[in-house]
């Protein structure tokens, strides 16, 4: 008995079905994963953006802290220079010693920047304005202009007068508060405007 012969499968047949099976795969491989990538990427994208933000806001706070310590600290020493240090200007007599003839001459040689003669750690002295003053001098080398200018690249609102200054004094000691507002480039849902206070506290050296 003779067996049926069939016919040997069409491999060209075989080979396009497999062909047409692969790409199918191929496709949906790819839109699972523009899929994942679309879903992915925004979030990478805010958590990135949030951290550079939060970056920016750590650098302006450290750049208002050193200047605001530096300022502080200068502060303390200006009792001691006006109650312990002879002035040429106010008793129109030479110095009492050489040491004296250079505390003075240093402190007439600076601007109200850098230095101050008049009593305003005394009762009813204008504290704040003296720290203002004192802070532009150590954050922008005295200059009105490039502290604004500063300020403002560091995104404080309102610039150098976004800064309220708030000052008291108490047992000798000094203290400064600064208060703020940081306006973020990145402001996502509201939150870019962050408001910051930072507090820096002074012995009086040479206070009566």
């Amino acid at each position: 008995m003779d067996r049926l012969r069939y016919p040997p499968p069409d491999t060209r047949v075989i080979k396009r079905n497999n062909s047409m099976e692969n790409k199918d795969k191929i496709k949906t491989e790819k839109g699972s994963i523009m899929l994942e990538t679309s879903m992915v990427l925004p979030i990478f994208i805010v958590v990135f953006l949030f951290l550079y933000g939060l970056l920016f806001v750590v650098s302006a706070q450290n750049q208002i802290t050193s200047a605001l310590f530096q300022s502080s600290k200068s502060m303390s020493m200006d009792p001691y220079l006006t109650e312990h240090v002879d002035s040429v200007q106010e008793s129109k007599t030479f110095w009492s010693g050489l040491g004296s003839m250079i505390l003075d001459l240093s402190r007439l040689s600076n601007s109200k920047y850098f230095s101050n003669s008049t009593d305003w750690h005394s009762a009813g002295g204008d504290v704040s304005s003296v720290a203002k003053d004192r802070f532009i001098g150590f954050f922008a080398g005295g200059k009105p202009g490039e502290a604004e200018k500063k300020a403002k690249n560091l995104g404080i609102v309102n610039g150098i007068d976004g800064i309220q200054f708030t000052t008291s004094i108490a047992n000798k000691t000094l203290t400064v508060e600064v208060s703020y507002v940081i306006q973020t480039w990145f402001d996502a849902f509201g939150l870019g405007k962050i408001p910051v206070k930072q507090t820096v506290v002074v012995a009086l050296w040479g206070a009566k």
